[in-house]
């Protein structure tokens, strides 16, 4: 942990595995390249982070102290050399890439933090700091899935929209921050769209532009996903941004009934276990969301179409934010919060 007094910047740095968070001095970042630093305001959580700090995964013991947090929004504070999207002052909503550093400059629950390009989109003066941190991972997360080459390959959307083209996407627990984010995206690639999620939660998923819409917790809602869409048009895929063994064996069992492609993308990293007894001729693909920095995906999806469509009102900030603390002193609730769960709702700190 930086003992610099004279640094502006403070973080809430984690200490070591599974410790709770300590606020304290930080080094104050330098931009290199086509980064940006960002004076952030606010600060969104996903369930990796509360689950890196509880169960000490991810990170190694050289890697702490470290600091958490991938979702933002806030100022921009300074631009480097070869950056010539942005300039101090703009507003901005962000993805931080700590995970993939391995660098706590790079964390978001800091006063200061560095963003890779093409990671961060401008945001109009309407949409205030909090509605806009509900990006960041989930929509690299979806964005992954839906349209990296090593997932489905759908077409990537682009500023007002694409005209429709009668393929049919499938997203298994839409009303999740990553749901919500591929619900969008995809409908703006012009994908129909069918999604799931508990019937609590049908609103948030026809504010999406969901067209068919199924509720997970029944018994018989493979049967009905098959019913309803068999016929409809060509199947482009399923991505399911709920990953756990039970959910993408009834995404394969639709899968495996309906016309088009046989492909299940999912939201598991490659170094979770394989699964069992996977059915013979359904795709499956893991996700390494934050990669999407590195190629076209990143540059057009954050560096090209979410500012466009934000601006234009197509992208909406959902789910809605849940202001849960405020300051960096506010982190550590906000982790024991979202560690317990939550549901349609994004976890949000205001930092400044």
């Amino acid at each position: 942990m930086s003992s610099d007094a004279t640094s502006p910047n403070k973080a809430a740095w984690l200490p070591a595995a599974q410790a709770n968070i300590e606020v304290g001095p930080a080094p104050m970042p330098t931009p290199a390249g086509t980064e940006a630093v960002i004076q952030v305001h606010s600060a969104a959580l996903n369930p990796a982070d509360a689950v890196v700090q509880k169960r000490g995964l991810l990170l190694q013991p050289e890697n702490y102290p470290f600091v958490l947090g991938n979702d933002i929004a806030g100022i921009v504070h300074a631009v480097g050399p070869n950056n010539t999207r942005f300039k101090p002052g703009d507003r901005v909503t962000a993805l931080c890439r700590a995970f993939a550093r391995k660098n706590p400059a790079y964390g978001g629950f800091q006063l200061y933090s560095i963003v890779d390009e093409p990671m961060l989109a401008k945001i109009p003066d309407h949409i205030g700091f909090s509605e806009a941190s509900v990006f960041g991972l989930g929509l690299a997360t979806a964005a992954y899935s839906l349209f990296n080459k090593n997932a489905l390959a759908l077409d990537l959307p682009v500023p007002g929209g694409n005209a429709p083209n009668g393929k049919l996407l499938l997203i298994w627990g839409g009303a999740s921050s990553v749901g919500a984010c591929g619900n969008q995206a995809a409908k703006a690639a012009g994908y129909t769209i069918a999604a799931t999620a508990s019937a609590k939660n049908f609103d948030l998923l026809r504010e999406m532009g969901a067209e068919y819409i199924f509720d997970y917790n029944t018994d018989s809602v493979v049967e009905d996903i098959v019913a309803a869409l068999k016929g409809k048009g060509e199947m482009a895929g399923v991505f399911s941004a709920i990953g756990t063994p039970p959910a993408l064996a009834q995404c394969a069992a639709i899968i495996g009934q309906l016309e088009g492609r046989k492909h299940v993308a999912t939201v598991r990293p490659p170094h979770f276990p394989a699964l069992e007894n996977w059915p013979e001729g359904i795709e499956i693909s893991s996700n390494l969301s934050t990669s999407i920095a590195e190629n076209e995906v990143g540059r057009v999806v954050f560096g090209v179409w979410l500012e466009a469509a934000l601006a234009d009102g197509s992208m909406k900030c959902r789910p809605h934010c849940d202001v849960v603390g405020k300051g960096l002193e506010g982190v550590q609730g906000a982790l024991d919060i979202m560690f317990k769960g939550v549901s349609a709702k994004k976890l949000v700190v205001e930092i400044a």
